[in-house]
């Protein structure tokens, strides 16, 4: 029969419609549930390089696709030159057809679930990406007033996002980015009690912990790199929300901010404990846990 030539033809299709069918549901699922991103409907400036950075991106999406398309050209053509030369008539259905039917049901469900898994992860990291981005502009203005202001340093608990050397002491500064939920109302604050976040549906610990594990490896760093037993100071930044903090926050020892606006201007604040040389060397002392350029 002829249409039991094209049904290597009829596979291929079948296997890419199936595919988009599945994901465009489970994308419109998510997209129902989806929270906000706390920078939503913001305008952020570019970083240097903005351009060039998408280019790359673009680039490595194409190279990828490319790559992808030689890699799986000769077997998708040869199953399709294939089964043009199978007897149809005299293929039947048995226990070797249900072991790759059923091989099939399990690569793909494999496939959908790393498929889920890394969807969220980049999400999440892009997300992250753009957090950073936004507290580091929002820092480099700091320099103005006498800080050194560095980012992403490699340290022995995880790279710590931000540090500001102010004249008031050293802050190791992380940033998070908790999607908001839906609807409108209170879902952009969230209150900080001196030991948890209190967002609109859930409690965060991890966060706090995380920025207070980085302040106490930097002042270990400096402590035995230069000998001086420097103040410094956990601070945690949310960009896109509003914080609201009570006496107990305002006498924690971390400091939870926003970074919009001037919200990240109290570093410059006196009292100058820290003098113009001391935060030279630091910033000396830092900048060796950078990795070298390798080219």
């Amino acid at each position: 029969m002829k249409w039991q030539m094209f049904i290597g033809h009829a596979v291929f299709l079948g296997s890419v419609l199936i595919t988009a069918l599945i994901l465009l549901g489970f994308k419109l699922i998510r997209h129902r549930r989806r929270r906000r991103s706390p920078l939503h409907g913001k305008q952020i400036g570019h970083v240097p390089g903005q351009q060039l950075l998408d280019r790359i991106d673009k680039a490595s999406e194409e190279v990828g696709f490319g790559a992808d398309v030689m890699i799986i050209a000769l077997p998708m053509l040869f199953l399709v030159w294939a089964t043009l030369r199978i007897d149809w008539q005299k293929v039947g259905f048995g226990a070797h057809e249900s072991i790759f039917f059923v091989g099939w049901l399990l690569l793909f469900g494999y496939g959908f679930w790393h498929y889920r898994r890394h969807a969220k992860r980049l999400e999440q990291a892009r997300d992250g990406l753009l957090a950073e981005r936004v507290t580091g502009m929002q820092l480099n203005r700091l320099v103005a007033q006498g800080c050194v202001v560095l980012h992403d340093l490699p340290s022995d608990v995880g790279n710590i996002d931000h540090i500001v050397v102010a004249p008031q002491g050293v802050f190791a500064i992380e940033t998070k980015s908790f999607r908001k939920p839906k609807g409108v109302g209170e879902n952009h604050r969230v209150r900080y009690d001196g030991k948890k976040l209190h967002f609109p549906d859930f409690v965060n610990t991890d966060a706090i912990q995380q920025a207070e594990r980085g302040a106490q490896w930097l002042a270990r760093y400096l402590r035995d790199s230069l000998g001086n037993n420097f103040l410094v100071i956990p601070a945690l930044s949310l960009p896109g929300w509003y914080v609201e903090r009570d006496e107990a926050a305002k006498a924690s020892p971390v400091r939870i901010f926003t970074p919009m606006g001037r919200g990240a201007e109290f570093m410059a604040f006196p009292p100058e404990r820290i003098d113009a040389s001391q935060r030279a060397l630091i910033a000396q002392a830092l900048a060796l846990k950078y990795p070298e350029i390798k080219h």
